[in-house]
């Protein structure tokens, strides 16, 4: 960089670019050296979607059925032990999304011990978790409250409880919550405007 800055300065002595170029190169150098700089330290990966959910259970099937009948999804590439159900159809790209060789997120049903035990054929064994995923939320591109409210019960979902103006909270055949949320549920729109959904969770 000392070497770059030092013609520059050099070639504004000599007359050959003026005082404003001389900035402009010096300020589009340090900024790219910053950004290069930036980039190099970043740790971690960029993750870009979710791409499945992995959800154990005492009965995959019934689990999946009822995800099938709820939210009109698919069961594919079902075993003796699990199977998944995309969001979309084979083909299909994602909401919002352009590129076409992204995967649809999907959840895949299982059964699986519940006791922290390994699946068969797996090492190392699983750790017990320590934690707990409280909830999941999906989004309806199109969510209206009280249509989804209609619509649960039209299927036989009767424990719908209201997460404020822009979602809904239900609980699948195994007491696991799940909130059914609009767009306009997101993570950049900062807490305090997640307040104003009344979910107060």
């Amino acid at each position: 960089m000392e070497g770059f800055a030092a013609k520059h300065v050099h070639d504004y002595q000599t007359g050959r670019i003026s005082r404003r170029r001389l900035i402009e190169i010096l300020t589009l150098a340090a900024t790219a050296q910053a950004g290069s700089a930036a980039a190099a330290e970043q740790s971690g990966l960029d993750v870009a979607l979710v791409n499945h959910v992995s959800y154990t259970c005492p009965d995959f099937r019934k689990a999946a059925d009822w995800y099938s009948k709820v939210f009109n999804l698919d069961q594919v590439g079902a075993t003796d032990h699990d199977v998944a159900l995309p969001f979309g159809k084979k083909g299909e790209k994602p909401y919002g999304v352009t590129a076409n060789d992204v995967p649809l997120t999907h959840i895949i049903c299982r059964a699986r011990p519940l006791d922290g035990g390994p699946p068969a054929g797996s090492t190392p064994p699983r750790r017990t978790p320590k934690a707990v995923i409280d909830h999941i939320a999906f989004t309806v591109a199109d969510f209206d409250r009280e249509r989804a409210k209609a619509q649960f019960a039209a299927v036989g979902v009767n424990n719908v409880r209201d997460g404020g103006p822009f979602s809904v909270y239900v609980d699948d055949p195994f007491g696991y919550e799940l909130q059914i949320a609009g767009l306009g549920v997101t993570a950049i729109c900062g807490a305090e405007a997640r307040s104003t959904c009344g979910d107060t969770r």
